[in-house]
């Protein structure tokens, strides 16, 4: 019985990591700068008294929440610190790097980073859920920022079997009461998400956060990554390549909530009475790839490596979910997996566009009746 339940893929947990193909500043992140920086700016400005009367020994804290090695988010927090030095030139600056990754990635980055050489700006990588509390900051916060990564649900706060689906392979993918679930759970993992947030940020304190959302039309971001890859996983089960165990087990934990759901989550009392929604933008980042190639798809050579690059790109954020679904004899699936996805891109080439609605909150307290 040990032995029949440590080969089941049902009885593994999720905790889905990024891999190094983050590790270099993407497209879509200089695209969600270009519209949250200017609010930043605009925050930055309407608190600058504060900021000019904060002490040189108190530093003024950054958080990104799910930032894996820091990199996406660094030339964005360069411009924030180059604002704030314009109001306070000594103040000192904490930055803080949450996510649930190896801190190796982080500390390579850190090595080098133009960060690390401005004076008096110091960093903490914190291996963490950010759905989890951070008691040690409670209070301390002045700007939080998230960006590709609060559609990702809190893996440990459910059953193994939770995600999981005979046919399908992520949330967006379902319809009516079958999604249902996964939509409450996703409510349910935002409720942390904000109450713990409330109790970290300062009075006045604000949350920026670029989060990836489904538009509507059945074209959610990187719809047509999940919808391959679960198309490779039926094709394989059809021939006896994974079992069905493995077919239902294979699941990306994610969902991608509209901005109508989360405006109507911010809404809610509980959220409302902490947190004032000042900005909700919405906005689509075309596929960087995609466009690089799309005058060149006549051409077999630079088709394939169109093909190759986009499966490459779905792989760094799917291969850890998808190899928790395998068993754990069947491992060598994985590449079987990619390389098809890779073939599914070539016969139809599609490009993997960004969805955003961009929030921004700020803590209520004495500083913002």
């Amino acid at each position: 019985m040990a032995d029949k339940k440590k080969s089941d893929p049902t009885a593994s947990r999720y905790l889905p990591t990024m891999t190094q193909d983050y590790s270099r500043i993407s497209d879509t992140a200089r695209a969600v700068e270009s519209i949250v920086l200017p609010k930043i700016i605009s925050y930055i400005r309407g608190i600058a008294p504060r900021i000019a009367h904060m002490h040189s020994e108190k530093p003024f804290m950054m958080a990104d929440y799910g930032a894996d090695d820091g990199v996406n988010s660094s030339e964005l927090f360069e411009k924030i610190i180059t604002q704030i030095r314009a109001v306070n030139p000594s103040l000192k600056i904490k930055l803080l790097y949450v996510d649930i990754a190896d801190r190796a990635g982080f500390d390579k980055f850190w090595e080098t980073s133009r960060l690390a050489q401005m004076e008096g700006v110091d960093a903490e990588y914190i291996r963490r859920s950010f759905y989890e509390p951070f008691p040690e900051i409670a209070g301390k916060l002045d700007i939080g920022f998230s960006s590709t990564s609060l559609h990702w649900l809190d893996t440990k706060t459910v059953k193994a079997g939770f995600f999981q689906h005979p046919f399908c392979i992520q949330a967006n993918q379902l319809a009516g009461k079958e999604r249902r679930k996964f939509v409450e759970k996703w409510r349910g993992d935002w409720r942390v998400f904000f109450r713990e947030c409330s109790v970290e940020l300062v009075d006045g304190g604000a949350l920026f956060l670029a989060n990836l959302t489904d538009l509507g039309h059945d074209c959610w971001p990187a719809s047509a990554g999940y919808n391959n890859i679960r198309n490779v996983c039926s094709e394989l089960y059809q021939e006896g390549r994974i079992s069905k165990e493995e077919l239902n087990a294979i699941f990306v934990p994610d969902y991608f909530a509209t901005p109508q759901e989360m405006k109507s989550l911010l809404n809610e009392n509980d959220i409302k009475q902490a947190l004032s929604l000042k900005s909700s933008e919405e906005m689509t980042v075309p596929c960087a790839y995609f466009t690089k190639w799309q005058d060149k798809l006549d051409d077999a050579q630079e088709r394939s490596l169109l093909a190759a690059t986009l499966a490459h790109v779905v792989r760094a954020w799917s291969s850890s979910s998808v190899g928790i679904g395998l068993a754990p004899g069947n491992k060598g699936q994985i590449e079987e997996i990619y390389s098809r996805l890779k073939d599914k891109f070539y016969e139809t080439p599609v490009g993997l566009p960004y969805q955003y609605c961009l929030l921004e909150l700020v803590k209520r307290g004495k500083s913002t009746e």
